[in-house]
């Protein structure tokens, strides 16, 4: 087993490789990261080797350093590794990110629910766990839904689906209630959809208003056929999110044409 030496390292000493295998969205998410360092610290020492300089190189943990020079510290704590050439500092940051594994969602949803028993308050639970709201309300699911909205549920008027829907995207608890009772107005579920889909685009609007500019909006149907493991896949993320295939397909879109740059 590779020997390391433990340090506090000035983060003015510190630069990030250029031979990183992490390349894409490395700010991604940077901002939360940071939230959660100030909030529960640095629960990982980064990796580094040491440059002819004087200066250090990061081989593991440049979102940590990065996040770390954001909130202003002046030092991090690291394990100093050898290295031999580039290929070696390459294969070792491709190694520790391949091998890196997500909370599975069904884990962050058991995190949350717990930690709403105890704060009773999404602001708290995001600030803990160092992500956004609008994770928290994910990962909380139905469970997080407000009671008004859960009884419009028990009385057959809303779907548990489209309650959670709303609660996910739209946080204002009461702007929520009024937009749930306006769908229970609306029979058809296509037009649900998009009193939704506007009030998440244009949150300062009334419920009264989104239903006027809904009148004039008119959905583009795409219908595509999935390959097997697609398909598979798209019913494991159902179940384990509690969603419909319709949303996961649709938020799956969205996160692509963004990254690509077609959608603010």
């Amino acid at each position: 087993m590779e020997k390391m030496k433990f340090a506090y390292i000035p983060l003015n000493q510190i630069e990030i490789s250029d031979w990183n295998a992490r390349k894409e969205k490395i700010e991604e998410g940077l901002s939360e990261l940071a939230e959660s360092i100030e909030e529960i610290g640095l629960q990982q020492p980064i990796v580094v080797y040491k440059k002819e300089d004087n200066k250090y190189e990061v081989i593991i943990g440049q979102r940590r350093t990065l996040a770390c020079k954001k909130l202003g510290l002046t030092e991090i704590p690291a394990l100093i590794t050898e290295i031999q050439d580039d290929t070696e500092l390459l294969i070792k940051s491709f190694s520790e990110n391949i091998h890196r594994l997500d909370l599975k969602y069904r884990d962050k949803m058991r995190v949350a629910i717990v930690l709403l028993k105890k704060y009773n308050s999404i602001t708290d639970i995001a600030s803990h766990l160092g992500v956004s709201q609008s994770s928290v309300r994910k990962y909380l699911g139905y469970t997080g839904v407000p009671e008004s909205i859960k009884r419009m549920v028990d009385d057959g008027k809303l779907s548990a689906s489209t309650a959670t829907r709303i609660w996910v995207n739209i946080p204002n608890e009461e702007q929520a209630i009024r937009i749930a009772e306006k769908i229970i107005e609306t029979p058809r579920r296509e037009d649900r959809n998009k009193l939704i889909d506007l009030l998440k685009a244009y949150p300062n609007k009334t419920a009264e208003e989104i239903v006027e500019m809904s009148k004039t909006l008119k959905y583009r149907t795409v219908t595509i056929d999935l390959t097997p493991p697609v398909s598979f896949a798209l019913t494991k993320a159902c179940e384990d999110t509690y969603s419909d295939p319709e949303l996961i397909a649709l938020e799956a879109l969205e996160s692509w044409l963004k990254t690509k740059g077609f959608l603010e």
